[in-house]
């Protein structure tokens, strides 16, 4: 199993981002990162026409073993960006997946201050983040930039606004960056989505959303802005019912955020 970077103590965190080959890769990776995306993106669409789930799946296995990106609440993200250790570098760019899928998919982001809901607008291409050695490695690219700690509070604020899921990922045990996804534009969400939810390299974060359904006024607001349809509202003899399927939350904290009863609480997630 590979480790967490942010798990690990200040002095370890550090050394896992040593290492002249796991910088080779990086800056092998790097100006790449567009095409591996394209080519991802891709294969989802052939995947619509033609039966590869057996190749998808092998794939996202193969690509689990190295590479995971977990889900993080916004107050999570917050707190993981203020213990950064001062010297990793931090590099904002555009993100793979949107240099593709911005102008074929539409809007992929909500106004949550306003209460639009719905898909509205749409994300700006730069919210890529990387960090600490990968940091430094793409933020020698013309399209990066190297921010601030401050500035990328700042950056996670309006993610967060506009309905956006954080994400950290890690490759070859070390934290790498951040992802700001959206299930509308976002290769690994979109790659999740077609294999049912059971993707190797989305992994759960360490909350879930725990629905007080007594105090549910079924306003469908949750529904709107789960990213992972783990919500969906029935209509019965008993008029319209919350249903909730926990196994699909991953715990971004989207439902929590909006709900007008605040009847979503965000709990630890329990270890099955």
């Amino acid at each position: 199993m590979w480790n967490r970077g942010w798990d690990l103590p200040e002095d370890e965190r550090k050394k896992t981002q040593a290492g002249r080959v796991k910088a080779s890769l990086f800056g092998c990776y790097a100006p790449r990162e567009p095409f591996v995306m394209e080519k991802v993106l891709n294969f989802l669409e052939h995947e619509k026409k033609y039966p590869l789930g057996l190749v998808h799946k092998i794939l996202d296995r193969l690509a689990g073993i190295t590479v995971a990106t977990t889900v993080f609440t916004y107050d999570e993200i917050v707190r993981y960006v203020k213990e950064l250790p001062e010297e990793f570098s931090i590099a904002k760019g555009p993100c793979a997946c949107r240099i593709h899928t911005a102008e074929t998919l539409g809007p992929d982001a909500r106004d949550l201050p306003s209460g639009n809901l719905d898909f509205c607008r749409q994300t700006p291409l730069d919210v890529d983040i990387q960090i600490a050695t990968s940091g430094e490695i793409f933020g020698e690219l013309d399209t990066y930039t190297l921010i601030s700690k401050e500035e990328l509070l700042e950056l996670e604020r309006q993610c967060f606004e506009r309905g956006l899921v954080s994400n950290v990922y890690t490759a070859m045990n070390t934290e790498t960056g951040i992802c700001h996804c959206s299930s509308a534009t976002c290769a690994p969400f979109l790659a999740n989505e077609a294999l049912g939810g059971a993707s190797n390299v989305i992994v759960r974060g360490a909350l879930v959303a725990h629905t007080d359904l007594d105090a549910c006024n079924v306003t469908g607001d949750c529904v709107k802005v789960c990213h992972f349809h783990a919500r969906r509202i029935e209509e019965g003899d008993g008029g319209r019912q919350l249903k909730v399927d926990l196994a699909k939350c991953y715990g971004c904290g989207l439902c929590a955020a909006v709900c007008p009863e605040q009847a979503i609480t965000m709990v630890a997630r329990r270890k099955t």
